[in-house]
Protein backbone atom coordinates (compact mmCIF):
# COMPACT_ATOMS: atom_id res chain seq x y z
CA UNK A 1 0.00 0.00 0.00
CA UNK A 2 1.19 3.64 -0.50
CA UNK A 3 0.17 6.30 1.39
CA UNK A 4 0.47 9.61 -0.18
CA UNK A 5 -1.07 13.31 -0.82
CA UNK A 6 -2.39 14.80 -3.86
CA UNK A 7 0.29 17.22 -3.97
CA UNK A 8 3.28 14.58 -4.68
CA UNK A 9 0.75 12.44 -6.85
CA UNK A 10 3.27 12.61 -9.93
CA UNK A 11 5.70 10.45 -8.34
CA UNK A 12 3.42 7.82 -8.94
CA UNK A 13 2.27 8.49 -12.79
CA UNK A 14 4.84 5.89 -13.98
CA UNK A 15 3.15 3.09 -11.97
CA UNK A 16 0.18 3.30 -14.15
CA UNK A 17 -0.22 4.21 -17.62
CA UNK A 18 -3.56 5.99 -16.12
CA UNK A 19 -2.61 7.32 -12.98
CA UNK A 20 -2.02 10.48 -14.56
CA UNK A 21 -5.36 10.94 -15.17
CA UNK A 22 -7.15 9.54 -12.37
CA UNK A 23 -4.72 11.79 -10.24
CA UNK A 24 -5.85 14.72 -12.40
CA UNK A 25 -9.42 13.78 -11.92
CA UNK A 26 -9.12 13.55 -8.16
CA UNK A 27 -7.33 16.59 -7.76
CA UNK A 28 -10.23 18.31 -9.56
CA UNK A 29 -12.47 17.40 -7.01
CA UNK A 30 -14.53 19.34 -4.13
CA UNK A 31 -16.70 19.39 -1.13
CA UNK A 32 -19.90 19.87 -4.02
CA UNK A 33 -18.29 16.51 -6.09
CA UNK A 34 -20.97 14.18 -6.10
CA UNK A 35 -20.92 12.72 -9.46
CA UNK A 36 -19.50 8.95 -10.09
CA UNK A 37 -17.46 8.87 -13.32
CA UNK A 38 -16.22 5.73 -16.06
CA UNK A 39 -13.70 5.71 -18.34
CA UNK A 40 -11.65 3.23 -20.26
CA UNK A 41 -9.44 1.29 -17.80
CA UNK A 42 -11.19 2.78 -14.56
CA UNK A 43 -13.81 3.64 -12.57
CA UNK A 44 -14.67 6.11 -10.00
CA UNK A 45 -17.11 7.03 -6.90
CA UNK A 46 -18.01 9.93 -5.05
CA UNK A 47 -19.36 9.53 -1.24
CA UNK A 48 -20.10 10.54 2.22
CA UNK A 49 -18.84 7.75 4.14
CA UNK A 50 -20.56 6.71 7.85
CA UNK A 51 -17.77 5.12 10.01
CA UNK A 52 -18.20 1.62 11.03
CA UNK A 53 -15.47 -0.02 12.61
CA UNK A 54 -16.93 -2.93 14.05
CA UNK A 55 -19.69 -4.77 13.30
CA UNK A 56 -22.81 -6.09 15.07
CA UNK A 57 -20.90 -8.77 17.27
CA UNK A 58 -18.91 -5.81 18.32
CA UNK A 59 -15.49 -7.42 16.13
CA UNK A 60 -13.68 -5.40 13.69
CA UNK A 61 -14.87 -5.14 9.97
CA UNK A 62 -13.34 -7.49 8.01
CA UNK A 63 -10.27 -6.69 5.89
CA UNK A 64 -11.33 -6.62 2.19
CA UNK A 65 -9.05 -7.44 -0.62
CA UNK A 66 -9.24 -7.85 -4.45
CA UNK A 67 -7.41 -9.29 -7.07
CA UNK A 68 -8.74 -7.71 -10.56
CA UNK A 69 -8.44 -4.51 -9.45
CA UNK A 70 -6.50 -1.53 -7.62
CA UNK A 71 -7.95 0.69 -5.42
CA UNK A 72 -7.52 3.83 -4.87
CA UNK A 73 -9.10 5.50 -2.03
CA UNK A 74 -8.88 9.48 -2.16
CA UNK A 75 -9.85 11.70 1.13
CA UNK A 76 -12.05 15.10 -0.04
CA UNK A 77 -13.04 16.25 3.03
CA UNK A 78 -12.05 15.07 6.86
CA UNK A 79 -10.23 12.50 7.53
CA UNK A 80 -10.00 8.46 7.38
CA UNK A 81 -8.42 5.74 9.11
CA UNK A 82 -7.41 3.20 6.90
CA UNK A 83 -6.40 -0.45 7.84
CA UNK A 84 -3.94 -2.58 6.42
CA UNK A 85 -2.10 -5.96 6.18
CA UNK A 86 -0.52 -8.36 3.72
CA UNK A 87 -3.20 -10.39 2.49
CA UNK A 88 -0.88 -13.66 3.21
CA UNK A 89 -0.91 -12.58 7.28
CA UNK A 90 -4.32 -12.69 7.31
CA UNK A 91 -7.04 -15.51 7.35
CA UNK A 92 -9.48 -15.79 4.51
CA UNK A 93 -13.14 -15.67 6.04
CA UNK A 94 -14.79 -15.93 2.55
CA UNK A 95 -14.26 -18.19 -0.90
CA UNK A 96 -13.30 -15.43 -3.34
CA UNK A 97 -15.67 -13.32 -5.04
CA UNK A 98 -15.18 -13.06 -8.72
CA UNK A 99 -17.86 -10.85 -9.46
CA UNK A 100 -17.59 -8.96 -7.14
CA UNK A 101 -13.33 -9.29 -6.89
CA UNK A 102 -13.87 -9.23 -3.19
CA UNK A 103 -11.98 -11.27 -0.39
CA UNK A 104 -12.84 -11.10 3.23
CA UNK A 105 -9.99 -11.60 5.46
CA UNK A 106 -9.61 -11.34 9.67
CA UNK A 107 -6.78 -11.19 11.84
CA UNK A 108 -4.81 -7.94 12.76
CA UNK A 109 -4.16 -5.03 10.99
CA UNK A 110 -2.34 -1.47 11.27
CA UNK A 111 -4.18 1.81 11.22
CA UNK A 112 -2.91 5.07 9.03
CA UNK A 113 -4.85 8.39 9.51
CA UNK A 114 -5.67 9.73 5.74
CA UNK A 115 -6.98 13.80 6.07
CA UNK A 116 -7.86 15.66 3.05
CA UNK A 117 -5.72 15.71 -0.15
CA UNK A 118 -4.27 12.18 1.04
CA UNK A 119 -4.51 8.88 -0.62
CA UNK A 120 -3.80 5.05 -0.63
CA UNK A 121 -2.74 3.34 -3.29
CA UNK A 122 -3.97 -0.63 -2.73
CA UNK A 123 -2.89 -3.22 -4.49
CA UNK A 124 -4.16 -6.66 -4.61
CA UNK A 125 -1.34 -8.04 -1.89
CA UNK A 126 -3.12 -5.43 0.13
CA UNK A 127 -5.69 -6.49 2.45
CA UNK A 128 -7.81 -2.87 3.92
CA UNK A 129 -10.05 -1.77 6.43
CA UNK A 130 -11.47 1.50 4.95
CA UNK A 131 -13.77 4.33 6.71
CA UNK A 132 -12.56 3.40 10.38
CA UNK A 133 -12.65 6.10 12.86
CA UNK A 134 -9.95 8.36 13.55
CA UNK A 135 -9.42 10.50 16.59
CA UNK A 136 -10.36 13.76 14.92
CA UNK A 137 -13.88 12.06 14.28
CA UNK A 138 -15.17 14.68 11.21
CA UNK A 139 -16.99 13.88 8.64
CA UNK A 140 -15.36 12.04 6.03
CA UNK A 141 -16.45 12.89 2.04
CA UNK A 142 -14.08 10.36 -0.28
CA UNK A 143 -13.80 8.55 -3.71
CA UNK A 144 -12.66 5.78 -4.58
CA UNK A 145 -11.17 4.79 -7.91
CA UNK A 146 -11.17 0.92 -9.39
CA UNK A 147 -8.32 0.41 -11.31
CA UNK A 148 -8.86 -3.13 -13.74
CA UNK A 149 -5.70 -4.70 -13.44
Amino acid sequence: MIVANIKNAERYYSLNPLFKEIFDFLGALNEDSAEATQREGWRAGVSVCEKRDYDESGELRPAEAHRAYIDIHYVISGSEGMGYADVDTLTPITEYDAEGDCLLLSGDVSVVTLREGDFCIVFPEDAHVPALTTKHRDGLKKSVVKVKL
